[in-house]
């Protein structure tokens, strides 16, 4: 509920000018890295531009059967748990 308030955030006078706050899963992704990399230097923004981010599953794997892993299934946190 905290991201929904932040996605609300925008400007009084003019909301066009204000912050603008991506809903696509890919850009909140890209957004979310960006913050991690030096994105001003040229190395940076090499990085960057390098990143490949797709919502579903990319070509070459859509064809792929999926599988599901039994032992990942049984750890599930518990509601309000900080680990």
């Amino acid at each position: 509920m905290k991201y929904l308030r932040f996605l609300r955030n925008r400007m009084n006078t003019k909301p066009s000018h204000g912050p603008i706050h991506f809903r696509a899963p890919v850009k909140i992704l890209w957004r979310l890295i960006r913050g991690m990399i030096p994105q001003k230097t040229k190395r940076g923004a090499a990085a960057l531009a390098r990143l490949k981010a797709y919502e579903g599953v990319p070509p070459p794997y859509d064809k792929i059967k999926r599988m599901v892993i039994p032992d990942a299934l049984k750890y599930s946190l518990e509601t309000g748990s900080n680990t």
